[in-house]
């Protein structure tokens, strides 16, 4: 009967029934950008941000109150839009990681090399252009904007009225004769859709991530990752949120030597997902038979679910049994599958645990999938990257950040293989949006 097997059902069983339960929708947004998971929460009592001139200082001597989050940040109103999307686009390509490197070869080869202005901008060329002529503009213009692309790794294009609603941002991609692709996550709603008929996704607005620091990342899950990608402002924010790129070829310039080569030879890889599984020690002589059948089972459910590769591990954090899951090692640093040239092509400044504590101490609790997720980066064999390293790809990766206020319409074209991006902090309602290309 129903409330025989209920019965049966307790104990370790039950909460094995639990767990399997919980990871369905847990290790579903595995390896999403840190921007769309749970922050681990800091033992500091305050934290002040310093960004330059565009930064918002803010102190937290207490865990702020939860703040309410929109229909779409929990999957409401999304399936149609989601299934709108999927009827336009294909899903992006498979990650080119190309041939191994003589990483400090390539990384010399760029010491003395007179790199192009990053980023390049271009502004509307007349004020009297009306929409038609902007798109006509792009049209015109696409081979040199897309040279451009190639050549700097960025390109910022300002005061065009045309990209001020998701109907125009599709006029100006399609001018320039760009292929849209599904969102890298889009297998698993890592990321609410604004327009799925125009190809438009958000670019983290939430109102609960509004006081988290988007570290800066390629976007990427490992197996897939878009070739280029267009952000556009709809609504500026009231206060921050400024978007925030940094050139990979300067990074990975930049960079010591030494660092680079050791980071290089051990890889890197992130943990996107853990799952909490202390009942395990409770279980006595069974645990040893459990945990890889346990193991075993949660890694097909994952591949049943998710579009790329996940490795499932056994650790413990603050002495708590969990399951983490695990990208394969990556290395840092590729070829650009398009230039040849070298860049650095890694997740660290998003996804380690530690930066992200140091950047944003106590932050509110956040909605959705989101909640359930924690990120954190090692290397390839699972060690852990020290403070002092860590310390080093932060500042390198600072000294590169180009802030850009964006107004309505203004749009930034990236080469996601070399440019990584990211996003300030804010106050206010913001409306950020992109899409992404093949």
């Amino acid at each position: 009967s129903p409330v025989a097997s209920q019965r049966m059902l307790t104990g370790p069983a039950m909460r094995t029934a639990s767990a399997l339960c919980i990871l369905g929708s847990v290790c579903v947004s595995a390896f999403a950008p840190s921007s769309l998971l749970h922050l681990r929460t800091s033992t500091r009592a305050a934290v002040s941000l310093s960004r330059g001139r565009h930064a918002l200082r803010m102190s937290s001597p207490t865990k702020e109150a939860p703040v309410t989050d929109r229909a779409q940040d929990v999957g409401i109103g999304q399936e149609s839009e989601r299934k709108a999307a999927e009827q336009l686009m294909q899903p992006c390509p498979l990650t080119e990681w190309g041939a191994p490197l003589n990483v400090l070869e390539a990384q010399n080869s760029l010491k003395n090399e007179q790199l192009p202005a990053y980023p390049l901008e271009v502004s509307k060329p007349s004020a009297e252009l009306d929409l038609d002529a902007q798109e006509a503009y792009f049209r015109e213009n696409k081979e040199q904007i897309l040279d451009n692309l190639a050549t700097h790794g960025a390109v910022v294009m300002k005061g065009f009225e045309l990209m001020k609603e998701p109907e125009g941002f599709e006029r100006m991609w399609k001018a320039l004769g760009m292929e849209a692709c599904l969102d890298p996550l889009h297998s698993v709603a890592g990321r609410p859709v604004v327009s799925g008929k125009n190809a438009v996704y958000e670019a983290v607005n939430k109102p609960s991530r509004s006081k988290f620091f988007v570290g800066m990342h390629n976007e990427m899950v490992g197996k897939r990752t878009v070739r280029r990608a267009a952000f556009v402002c709809f609504q500026r924010a009231d206060v921050g949120g400024e978007f925030i790129i940094a050139d990979g070829v300067r990074v990975l310039r930049d960079l010591k030597p030494d660092f680079i080569k050791n980071l290089y030879e051990k890889k890197i890889r992130f943990s996107s997902a853990e799952l909490p599984m202390g009942f395990l020690d409770k279980t006595g002589p069974l645990q040893p038979i459990l945990e890889p059948a346990l193991r075993s089972l949660l890694g097909v459910v994952v591949d049943m679910k998710v579009d790329f590769e996940v490795d499932m591990f056994w650790n413990r954090v603050n002495g708590k049994r969990v399951i983490q899951a695990h990208a394969p090692p990556q290395p840092p640093v590729i070829s650009h599958p398009d230039t040849g040239m070298p860049t650095w092509f890694c997740n660290i400044h998003s996804h380690s645990a530690k930066l992200r504590d140091e950047r944003d101490g106590v932050l509110p609790e956040t909605t959705g999938a989101s909640k359930l997720n924690k990120s954190d980066v090692f290397y390839g064999d699972g060690s852990e990257i020290s403070d002092e390293d860590l310390k080093h790809v932060d500042e390198t990766i600072k000294k590169n950040m180009v802030y850009l206020t964006m107004n309505p319409g203004d749009v930034v074209l990236v080469d996601n293989y070399r440019t990584m991006h990211g996003r300030n902090v804010f106050e206010g309602t913001r409306k950020h949006a992109v899409t992404w290309f093949k």
